[in-house]
């Protein structure tokens, strides 16, 4: 039974009948309104018509067995912990008007394994999809402004993510015990990465001047360094950072990109092949040389061997 505001085009509460598993929402309503269907672990598929402009807090929250919903293209909000612990719910396809996903709106969806999120989704919330364990693919629409805390914590069957332009800063464990993420493609915009953002597995990819560069997030001995430095590559100290870095790990290939992207003036390039010396980390020594005699100049010097 179905207790609706006729005036108002508001669905205030939602009392489950024996044996009743399917819904159909009336055509006249536009809010659901908060906790409408909290608790009704009787239903398993649940038709919303256009016309329903708003999805109030809670309102689906801990409805287990719902396995069926298609959302409105009307909709154009999605509050706080709506579709919470829906752990039935296999895939959920968001429309082009909903501009917000407010916090823990699909958190503990324990079998959502594709979400699918509007191109013009401009925020997503804190823990927004948090523990969603089957969730395998996603994908990050490229207006994004602000990416919430927590947002894909405890995703542990994510494989890649790619953060959209425009994002600066990632440092609220937003993929955080995400095990199964390989891949993270990092946007130009990026400014910091907390440490425990990334689990150790995952290879971050950066595009600096067009070269691609892929760093292990932790392998590295001082990780949080090597990423925040390539986060900023013009920074002299976050040069010297990285030409450290790449050379303490005879990272050849990545050292070579990085020297062809220009950021190593004639007077430093000196200084590295003695550290790389010293190092005794003869493969990069061998492309610091070659990028000397090729753009600077080869130039008889007594080295400290």
């Amino acid at each position: 039974m179905l207790i609706i505001d006729t005036k108002h085009g508001i669905l205030k509460k939602y009392f489950p009948q024996p044996n009743e598993t399917e819904i159909t929402i009336p055509e006249h309503v536009r809010i659901i309104q908060k906790y409408a269907f909290a608790g009704c672990d009787n239903l398993y598929a649940v038709r919303m018509p256009e016309g329903v402009e708003s999805i109030g807090a809670g309102a689906f929250r801990d409805c287990k067995n719902l396995l069926y919903l298609k959302l409105p293209e009307s909709l154009n909000r999605i509050s706080i912990e709506a579709f919470y612990h829906c752990e039935s719910l296999g895939e959920i396809n968001i429309p082009e008007s909903v501009p917000s996903i407010h916090d823990s709106a699909f958190m503990n969806c324990k079998n959502l394994r594709r979400a699918v999120l509007p191109e013009k989704l401009e925020r997503l919330g804190d823990r927004a999809f948090y523990g969603c364990t089957n969730l395998k693919t996603v994908k990050m629409p490229e207006n994004l402004k602000y990416f919430g805390k927590q947002a894909f914590s405890r995703c542990s069957s994510l494989t890649s993510v790619t953060i959209p332009e425009g994002i600066t800063h990632l440092e609220n464990s937003e993929f955080y015990q995400c095990e199964q993420l390989h891949f993270a493609l990092i946007p130009e915009s990026m400014r910091y990465i907390r440490y425990d953002v990334f689990p150790q597995n995952t290879i971050l990819h950066f595009y600096i001047r067009k070269q691609l560069f892929s760093i292990p997030f932790v392998s590295y001995y001082y990780a949080d360094n090597i990423v925040n430095a390539m986060c900023q590559p013009e920074k002299p100290e976050s040069i010297d950072i990285i030409l450290r870095d790449f050379i303490q790990h005879n990272d050849a290939e990545n050292l070579e990109k990085f020297l062809e992207c220009g950021f190593v003036t004639d007077g430093k390039i000196d200084v590295y092949i003695q550290f790389a010396i010293e190092k005794q980390k003869y493969e990069t020594q061998v492309v610091l040389m070659n990028y000397k005699h090729k753009h600077i100049g080869y130039e008889p010097k007594n080295w400290e061997l």
